[in-house]
């Protein structure tokens, strides 16, 4: 046997330049962990086989329609929705809906300023023996 010749086997990295293995080293450092992965779902967090795993996906999503599904079925009915005074009774359109409430608020506050206009003073009310 040479005294030259290794009985082991060479480092795989022996024919990359030095810069590269630095490089790699670096990146190898700052390689997010498992839970970071997880935290990002870049992986998923299961304790299920990686074989199985897809499958796992597959019921979930499976699970999440049905359950819009049924929450679709089961929404209330646009006349419930006024009937709770979740949506206003309105024929007129989405546009101009914020000016038709503005429109009544004034409305509302001007006939409130007319009868407090007309709202008889305290001395007409003592007048007519209705306060003391």
């Amino acid at each position: 046997m040479d005294s030259n010749t290794s009985t082991s086997a060479p480092p795989h990295h022996e024919h990359l330049p030095q810069q590269v293995i630095d490089n790699l080293a670096k990146k190898i450092e700052r390689r997010p962990t498992r839970e970071e992965l997880e935290e990002h779902h870049v992986l998923l967090k299961t304790s299920v086989a990686p074989a199985l795993q897809a499958k796992q996906v597959e019921l979930e999503r499976s699970r999440l329609e049905d359950r819009l599904e049924h929450m679709l079925e089961n929404r209330p009915t646009r006349e419930e929705l006024v009937d709770h005074n979740v949506l206003k009774n309105t024929t007129v359109a989405p546009a101009l809906q914020a000016k038709q409430v503005e429109l009544e608020r004034s409305r509302l506050h001007d006939t409130l300023d007319v009868k407090l206009e007309r709202r008889p003073t305290r001395e007409q009310l003592v007048e007519d023996h209705i306060i003391e």
